[in-house]
């Protein structure tokens, strides 16, 4: 079996995840497809004899996602500049959002409660909440048709059925000269509402990486190797399998390695939680990042680059974000289900009062509007990744590595310590 990340690319909730962790399981040859939508990652275990990564690029790209292969490098970087200009994007529309449901709630509800009239009342609402709707609730649409294509339904689905509902509704009335009531601002709301969530979502997310990054700053970045019989200082990644590299008083250990020369103390708290200095001599392994405090002494590279110790560590805790605990696959379950029946529930609502308790029209769809709207499953497909990367970076702050989903779930049995 071999394993594979793939970087995804045009994801936007939860469900999303879903959908292309169900088509990527739908190729012969897949054991596992495990999709995350905090780290925007999909890790896929497969037989190499029966499926090639370009089937399962291609299966994503169908689906209407874009993916790519990972090099497995952690580039907190590259996903730091991602989630900011998610955030960057998110706060725009957001404060856009805003500046047109304001004064559509303050015009629709505020003002009427306290029986001021404004002229062409609904004309007004109208001109405000088109560009919330179309312009800036676009992205629902575009998830909704990218969930119709692939036979399913998601939380976006929900809202552009909810919001296009009431929208559509107060078109019909203003257009036919009604003395129903219109709800224009309550499409507007909702969206605004809805990309709060969102953005909130995003500052979470960012978050989330800072122990990954706090591990990161404690590499070394230069090494002082000696080559031609010369000690030459050169960035860390440079550094190549059995160079031989110098190590001063109060340096850092750069890579992995097994000393060759000298003898000395070294801090390996980093990696063994121990307080005292481990006395090293000729034989010995080091620790890349681990302090060396007393003598100098020269060490062979054993390990470099990806296979350090640090970047093992770095790479379970990245991994151990990404994976599913029992309780999410769960949630991941009746998520799929979920949207069809909040419409079925919605129509029936709809159905029941207008048809058979007799209401108006105006009341029936509210009804059923409010039955898709407060349904939406972002939660369901959030709280449960948010928990495991929140978890998983606060121990490894505290220098707890834990090595999944399951094992923080199991964790709340254990008696004694």
């Amino acid at each position: 079996m071999k394993k594979i990340e793939l970087q995804i690319t045009g994801m936007h909730c939860a469900s999303c995840s879903t959908l292309i962790s169900k088509a990527l399981m739908k190729i012969d040859g897949i054991k596992e497809a495990n999709v995350n939508f905090s780290t925007s990652k999909a890790t896929v275990s497969f037989d190499e004899s029966k499926v090639k990564e370009e089937q399962m690029i291609s299966a994503v790209k169908k689906r209407g996602y874009g993916a790519f292969l990972s090099d497995g490098k952690i580039d907190v970087k590259k996903q730091e500049n991602m989630q900011k200009r998610e955030k960057k994007k998110l706060k725009k529309k957001l404060i856009l959002s805003t500046i047109f449901a304001v004064p559509a709630f303050m015009v629709g509800m505020v003002l009427m409660w306290i029986g001021i009239d404004v002229p062409y009342r609904d004309y007004l609402l109208w001109a405000l909440a088109t560009p919330v709707q179309f312009f800036i609730g676009w992205d629902f649409y575009k998830g909704t048709w990218i969930a119709l294509k692939n036979k399913s339904a998601n939380m976006d689905t929900l809202i552009a059925v909810g919001t296009s509902a009431a929208y559509f509704y107060s078109v019909y009335i203003v257009l036919s000269g009604s003395e129903m009531g219109q709800y224009f601002e309550v499409s507007a709301i909702l969206i605004t509402l809805v990309l709060l969530g969102k953005f909130l979502e995003a500052v979470a997310k960012g978050k989330t990486s800072e122990a990954i990054k706090k591990l990161m700053s404690i590499s070394p970045k230069v090494a002082t190797v000696i080559r031609n019989g010369k000690e030459i200082k050169i960035p860390v990644d440079e550094v190549v399998l059995n160079d031989v590299i110098m190590v001063k008083p109060g340096e850092k250990v750069p890579v992995d390695g097994t000393i060759i020369e000298g003898t000395t103390s070294i801090d390996e708290s980093m990696i063994t939680g121990e307080s005292l200095p481990v006395e090293k001599k000729k034989g010995d392994d080091v620790v890349g990042a681990t302090i060396n405090k007393h003598g100098s002494f020269k060490f062979s590279a054993t390990r470099v680059g990806e296979n350090t110790t640090l970047s093992q560590i770095i790479k379970l805790i990245e991994n151990a974000q990404g994976n599913k605990a029992p309780i999410q696959r769960f949630a991941d379950i009746i998520s799929s289900y979920f949207v069809p029946i909040v419409i079925g529930i919605a129509a029936t609502t709809f159905i029941t009062w207008y048809f058979g308790l007799g209401k108006e029209l105006s009341f029936a769809l509210i009804t059923a509007v409010a039955v898709l709207v407060i349904a939406c499953p972002c939660a369901l497909g959030l709280a449960t990744p948010t928990a495991i990367m929140v978890g998983t970076g606060k121990g490894a702050n505290k220098g707890i590595l834990i090595k999944g989903g399951e094992a923080l779930e199991s964790a709340h049995k254990v008696k004694a310590v």
